[in-house]
């Protein structure tokens, strides 16, 4: 599957390296970076915002090389004739890139505000560039600092922040919220943390004049906003089975909604044949209520083992009998595509992943990774992509963490970040569908990281049809049917 080729997910000191060895290794002038991030700024700005020439713009200048982005875009917008408010720390002692740029303003007769008239202007600002600080924040505590940002957080304008957002951190500091980080060169990994996401807002990743390979990297991390589809076989010769089979085991007694839309989204993804194994009280209402998939107990488990290639574990599922539980014990030694999902997290502890003969493929939520994995986790709010591409590698183990984004891992500790904000994905029944998608294309002999890649596409390609019809909420068996048009 071919997806971008220039999205490594750096960290702060590879971020801090690259623009030194920018203008040591490839003589790239410091103005002409600084140039450049502006020019990527104001059409990345063209494109998040119809028209310029109707919002009432405030540019908030700091007095680092951040700042000096900053000042950079407002000169373009006013070329353009697009007219911005501009505001800085007259009290502050300016690098010298950034004093530059002020006095490039001050020669066309641009006026420059001091940062304290911005309270007094706050409310009449549609979008406000923030550049205050960049990824060298060292500011703590500083009340003045704090003010400005609750000021800005508490304003009803579009706030776009260069590079990061000013004072992002993952402790409990205050920082400015954005619904704009228009990132520089290289998404950073600070970025991508339970903290700190959601003060991020939409991420755009917009790249200049850095070289990649003038750092060695100290992680093997990518970030997508966009898949392109895998493609898929279109031979007319088959049968159910060389179509792929897939076997879902979940439900308890009396509740079975999610193991019906796990298995139900695997058939209609392309899967040949779909069967659930459940406890024996759910056959009689599951099969009035799916005729799509086969269903069965838990004593007649062996008579599919062999035909299924591929077996999705948790959805739903409890034991009625201490022998239902060994049924799975005994499954997982086999040479099979497993996916743990939901229930399997409760049921199982972390030492039974040390008996698959296969690495299993695990699709757990922040709290169930973090009641998953206890010791190991205590730093996924605070550095999640380290915390799962380690546990990857120790555990041998594909890992797909579902949050706000998506972490998928590999288990050489290789991690593709998905990222994809969709408030309508926020409700009961979404993980199981994504997992009986994945499922149902696994069990079809595609590799695993194109099957979660393809997966990833399709379910948010769902989600984004139904946000395009302003739906606040969607049905699961809506969902499910509209698979088959993937």
């Amino acid at each position: 599957m071919s997806q971008s080729t220039n999205n490594n997910i750096i960290t702060i000191p590879e971020a801090v390296l690259l623009d030194k060895k920018a203008v040591e290794f490839n003589h790239i002038p410091p103005i002409i970076l600084m140039e450049e991030a502006a020019q990527k700024i104001i059409f990345t700005l063209k494109k998040d915002f119809n028209n310029l020439q109707n919002e009432n713009i405030a540019i908030i200048s700091g007095w680092g090389n951040n700042g000096g982005d900053a000042l950079s875009v407002a000169r373009k917008l006013f070329i353009e004739g697009i007219t911005t408010e501009i505001y800085i720390f007259n009290d502050k002692k300016s690098s010298t890139l950034n004093e530059t740029q002020k006095n490039i303003l001050l020669s066309f007769g641009i006026k420059l505000l001091n940062i304290n008239k911005l309270k007094n202007n706050i409310n009449k600002y549609s979008i406000i560039l923030d550049g205050i600080f960049g990824i060298g924040y060292k500011y703590r505590e500083d009340k003045n600092i704090e003010n400005l940002f609750l000021l800005l957080n508490k304003s009803n304008a579009k706030i776009i922040s260069i590079d990061v957002p000013s004072g992002l951190n993952i402790s409990s500091y205050p920082s400015i919220n954005s619904d704009y980080t228009y990132c520089i060169g290289f998404i950073k990994d600070y970025l991508f943390t339970l903290n700190t996401r959601e003060k991020v807002g939409l991420i755009r990743d917009l790249k200049i004049s850095f070289n990649i390979n003038n750092i060695k990297l100290q992680n093997n991390f990518h970030y997508y906003n966009k898949i392109q589809p895998i493609k898929k076989s279109k031979n007319n010769f088959v049968h159910k089975y060389s179509r792929g089979s897939c076997l879902s085991i979940g439900g308890s007694p009396g509740k079975f909604g999610s193991i019906i839309f796990t298995a139900e989204s695997a058939l209609n993804i392309g899967c040949g044949i779909s069967c659930i194994i459940t406890e024996k009280d759910n056959l009689v209402p599951i099969n009035s209520m799916s005729k799509k998939v086969i269903v069965d107990n838990y004593e007649n488990l062996n008579l599919y083992i062999k035909k299924y290639n591929t077996i999705i574990i948790g959805p739903g599922l409890n034991f009625s009998s201490v022998n239902n539980k060994k049924y799975i014990e005994d499954l997982i030694k086999l040479k099979k595509n497993l996916i743990l999902d939901a229930s399997f997290f409760t049921l199982f502890s972390k030492k039974i992943l040390k008996h698959f003969t296969n690495p299993p493929i695990l699709t757990p939520h922040s709290q169930e990774f973090k009641n998953f994995f206890k010791e190991e986790s205590l730093q996924l709010n605070t550095n999640t992509l380290k915390t799962v591409s380690d546990i990857s590698i120790k555990y041998k183990c594909y890992i797909l963490l579902k949050e706000s984004f998506i972490v998928f891992s590999n288990p050489n500790g290789k991690i593709i970040v998905f990222d994809n904000p969709q408030r309508i994905l926020a409700q009961a029944g979404s993980g199981d569908i994504l997992t009986g998608i994945i499922g149902g294309l696994l069990s079809q002999g595609y590799e695993i990281e194109e099957v979660i890649l393809e997966s990833l596409r399709i379910f948010y390609a769902i989600a984004d049809e139904f946000n395009k019809n302003e739906n606040n909420s969607y049905s699961p068996e809506i969902f499910i049917n509209m698979l088959s048009k993937y």
